[in-house]
């Protein structure tokens, strides 16, 4: 009786974890052309992105072992870490954990990987679901430049505007903080209290769409001022004080406080502000503001 030997099935990339994001990667690997092997924990997950390229395996330990490059996007660090712990042949891919976290948690997981001689990559999505695998997904990338450099085809399909910003592990995850957890977050939850406000005073739709189109701008100028005011730590001015921010923010808060609205972000900008006033700042520029956060910052 002659026997009959089963040639184990490959894949390009292995995504771990099948969530709204997970599964936004997974189909825009499959649709870039690239073989995907679906793994979530609960595997009705991965089923349901099967297809177009998409294969869901029900164990991550055939999942990882049979790709060339894994991607974990799970709810946390330690969740991923867990999950990839029941894996027992690598096969020598290396591993791309895309997430949130704190520097800490970042630097832990390198280690883990560094441990098990896995190369590692740690990345940070700076987009939505549907923008993955898009001209505007972004998705930045910082750790092994060799990972990188053997992977990098593979990872800018996650987004055209994709990079590898650092071999210094944190990088993405900093990143991450600075622009999505610091300023787009409070940014627009800042605006929503204005916009809010605005409507409810009144202004039409149209009006507040046309001023914030100009406003906007001048934030993309501020920005670049700003970066630059931190790098070379020089905070002068010659146009608006810090001072006069105060001076004028309080008086916004006031009255929007006296309409019924109830502006938090503003009140923690006033907040911040006035701690500027009183560490000697208010005569230098906004961007002095920089100054206090390092203050503040716990040791």
């Amino acid at each position: 009786m002659s026997g009959t030997t089963t040639t184990p099935t490959t894949y390009d990339v292995a995504v771990i974890g099948c969530g709204l994001m997970g599964a936004a990667l997974a189909k825009a690997l499959a649709d870039a052309g690239h073989t995907v092997a679906a793994w979530n924990r609960t595997p009705e997950r991965a089923q349901a992105i099967a297809g177009g390229g998409v294969t869901a395996v029900p164990s991550i330990d055939e999942a990882v072992r049979s790709a060339g490059l894994v991607i974990a996007c799970t709810s946390t660090y330690d969740a991923a870490r867990v999950a990839l712990s029941a894996v027992t042949d690598w096969g020598g891919a290396p591993l791309v954990n895309l997430g949130s976290a704190a520097p800490h948690e970042v630097t832990a997981m390198a280690q883990w990987a560094h441990e098990r001689g896995i190369g590692y990559l740690d990345g940070a999505i700076l987009c939505f679901p549907g923008q993955v695998g898009t001209a505007e997904g972004l998705v930045l990338y910082s750790g092994s430049a060799s990972v990188w450099s053997a992977h990098w085809a593979t990872l800018m399909s996650l987004g055209a505007g994709s990079a590898h910003i650092a071999e210094e592990v944190q990088a993405a995850c900093v990143m991450d903080a600075a622009i999505v957890g610091s300023f787009y977050v409070g940014s627009m939850s800042a605006y929503l209290e204005g916009a809010g406000f605005a409507l409810a005073m009144g202004v039409t739709a149209d009006t507040l769409r046309s001023v914030t189109e100009s406003v906007i701008g001048g934030i993309r100028r501020a920005t670049r001022e700003a970066v630059a005011a931190i790098e070379n730590d020089s905070y002068e001015t010659d146009q608006a004080t810090l001072a006069v921010y105060a001076e004028g923010s309080r008086h916004v808060l006031a009255g929007m406080r006296a309409a019924g609205h109830h502006p938090r972000l503003l009140a923690a900008a006033v907040e911040g502000l006035q701690a500027g006033e009183a560490a000697g700042l208010g005569d230098l520029g906004l961007y002095a503001l920089a100054k206090v956060a390092r203050q503040d910052a716990p040791s």
